[in-house]
Order: C-alpha cells, then structure tokens, then sequence
C-alpha cells in the first residue's frame, strides 16, 4: 500500500535523499520515495500497516535527522 504525505522542512535535495534511505530502512517500511520539489513523500508499506503509525515513524527517523522537518499524512 502506498502512503502519501507532506513533508516540509527539508533544505536540499541531497538531504531528502539521505533522509529518503533511513526512512526505507526502517523495517516497517518496504520503501520511500522523497519528491524534494514537490514536498511529498510516498511511503511503501504492506497492505495491512496503519497510516497513522507509519507517518509516526518516519516523523520519529526525521526528528533524529534534522530539526523542523514535518511529515504529514495528505488528506
């Protein structure tokens, strides 16, 4: 199942790319694709996973990466 979210805070591109890998190492998480100029971010995980708290997650690696960085789940 695909997640989709905003996410904002991020301020270059080679940032949202190692951001992008920590997110999709994660073992909840099959994989995660960080579109810099669009602010999204498009979360691969199993069918059965709850949105809620797979944005948690990615919130909780993005805190550890860099201050002011948000994800928020697209309505």
């Amino acid at each position: 199942m695909k997640v989709r979210c905003d996410i904002n805070g991020l301020d270059c591109p080679h940032c949202a790319l190692e951001l992008q890998k920590k997110i999709a190492a994660h073992e909840a998480i099959k994989g995660a694709d960080i579109n810099f100029p669009m602010k999204s971010l498009v979360l691969d995980v199993a069918d059965d996973a709850d949105e809620d708290e797979v944005v948690a997650i990615a919130q909780k690696i993005a805190n550890g990466f860099e201050d002011g960085v948000t994800i928020d789940l697209r309505d």
